[in-house]
């Protein structure tokens, strides 16, 4: 199976994040309060100036941000369109979706920040030279950086999700943990077969998901097959024309047959976690660490069954590897700094800010003394009020401070240890010490043309692949008889043309972070 990128990784050094740039211990950016207005709204949350956060980054650069956008309007791409149709941009626009803001930039809305950087920003000048692999993805198709990337901790955590399967189950009826393909299917049979939740009833669900990528991230994931495009040692390749992804078909296809995998597994929805373990359903997940965890301490669970225990484990192992099919991207949106910015100089060095160690600490604990306190070898733990509130978990309360909103800036793992379940980081930490998670193609960038091209060919290949899955799973389309026919279909609507796309972008990908 591939190891996609992780040659290149190999190739720039996997260095763990530690530091930043020069830090300078004033951090005043202009002699009197700056103003400068954003539209950024983060999952329905538009951006709030009385935010502790950014309130303490007023009192240290004198520089306040004030949203662009009404309160009332809560859709971040209709904020973004009506902004872009008014004529009337904002200083900064903080989007999570960075191929709008570059398109903007090709066209003269948004700033090219390299030269800006080279010369007003020596945190983030420093920190792209130290981890270039960060800097691919802030240039664009044309070599131009025109935002910042809110990046994840990535080289510390990629795991997101596991395997979590009911080892309260497995004890009743005598079962050890799976650590084959074969064993995890035998495993669900006997989930199926032998009456695990002891009502008399055969309603058990072996396998369940709270979502329809279970055929294609997941379920054929654990197969190590890919679902879409993918890079195996330099070159782009597409999953579904592959063997892999026919034998990890078949499996599931067999499995769904045979009552393994939930019934509604395309229309339970969201809540079909919930649900499932609840009412003492489901045996077998693949889902996020932290949120799947804590149903081990909740207390309706528990009351109803004190034995309850949903664990994570190793992926079942497949012609000699494990894979876990599910892992965070390096970043997800980020910031820039518009046409209409009246001071452009003042921008980049409040975007260099969130890169000295005042800021990366600020965005991601909040305000020191009042949400987070350092112990007497110095290491930081959020306080009660972060941990100990009434009718708000820790992520939550932070939330509502400002803490993690998107901006550019990196996210610090050890943020998410503090607050998070130390089970759910032990687990996601025991997924990346033995690698099995598998790591996704980087985001490409394309150019207007490519862009416009890559764009309806992908559009009818994700609607003819998923159409035919759907289809192959619930037993409408018999696999092996229409396969071919499938793949004749994906080459119509221009298969061959988007990889050829995909590599010139990969290539281009490989070759930015040389870009000044």
């Amino acid at each position: 199976m591939t190891k996609r990128i992780a040659y290149l990784l190999a190739a720039i050094g996997m260095l763990q994040v530690n530091v930043f740039g020069s830090e300078n211990v004033d951090y005043k950016i202009t002699k009197k309060p700056t103003e400068m207005t954003i539209l950024a709204i983060q999952n329905g949350k538009v951006y709030d100036e009385s935010w502790s956060v950014f309130q303490e980054a007023f009192k240290d650069t004198n520089v306040k941000l004030k949203s662009a956008s009404s309160k009332n309007l809560t859709d971040e791409m209709q904020a973004f369109n009506l902004a872009i149709s008014s004529g009337k941009l904002p200083d900064i626009i903080s989007l999570s979706f960075p191929d709008k803001l570059e398109s903007l930039g090709m066209e003269g809305g948004m700033i090219p920040l390299n030269d800006l950087i080279d010369k007003h920003a020596p945190n983030i000048k420093a920190f792209f030279e130290k981890y270039p692999r960060y800097k691919m993805d802030a240039v664009a198709a044309d070599g131009k950086i025109y935002f910042i990337p809110d990046y994840y901790d990535w080289y510390a955590m990629r795991a997101a999700q596991g395997i979590f399967i009911r080892q309260d189950w497995l004890d009743k009826l005598g079962l050890k943990q799976p650590q084959t393909m074969e064993e995890f299917y035998q495993v669900m049979k006997a989930f199926k077969e032998k009456d695990p939740n002891g009502n008399g009833i055969a309603d058990e669900v072996p396998y369940f998901d709270r979502t329809t990528e279970f055929a294609d991230k997941e379920l054929l994931g654990l197969f190590g097959a890919e679902f879409g495009f993918y890079v195996d040692n330099g070159k782009v390749e597409y999953g579904p024309e592959q063997p892999r992804f026919k034998e990890a078909m078949k499996e599931v296809i067999k499995w769904y047959k045979e009552g393994l995998i939930d019934p509604e597994i395309f229309t339970r929805g969201f809540q079909g976690r919930d649900y499932m373990l609840r009412n003492d359903l489901g045996g077998v997940t693949f889902d996020w660490f932290a949120s799947t965890t804590a149903y081990n301490t909740d207390k309706e669970i528990l009351s109803k069954n004190k034995n309850f225990k949903f664990i994570a484990i190793a992926p079942p192992e497949y012609k000699g590897k494990r894979y876990a099919p599910d892992a965070r991207t390096t970043y997800l949106g980020g910031w820039g700094i518009t046409a209409s910015a009246k001071d452009p100089v003042a921008a980049i060095k409040y975007f260099d800010y969130w890169f000295s160690q005042k800021g990366f600490e600020l965005s991601n604990w909040g305000v020191e003394g009042d949400t987070f306190k350092r112990d007497a070898n110095g290491k930081k733990y959020f306080t009660d009020k972060v941990m100990k509130a009434d009718g708000k978990n820790p992520l939550q309360v932070l939330r509502g401070e400002g803490v993690q909103f998107r901006i550019g800036a990196l996210q610090d793992y050890e943020y998410e240890k503090a607050w998070g379940n130390p089970q759910a980081n032990e687990w996601a930490e025991m997924y990346m010490a033995n690698d099995y998670v598998v790591d996704p193609m980087p985001t490409l960038k394309y150019t207007p043309e490519e862009n416009k091209k890559i764009q309806k060919i992908n559009s009818q290949l994700e609607m003819t692949l998923k159409e035919m899955s759907q289809k192959w799973i619930l037993g409408a389309e018999d696999f092996d008889k229409t396969y071919n026919g499938f793949i004749k279909r994906l080459k119509e609507v221009g298969l061959d043309e988007a990889i050829k796309i995909n590599q010139t972008a990969y290539d281009r990908f490989v070759n930015s972070s040389k870009n000044k």
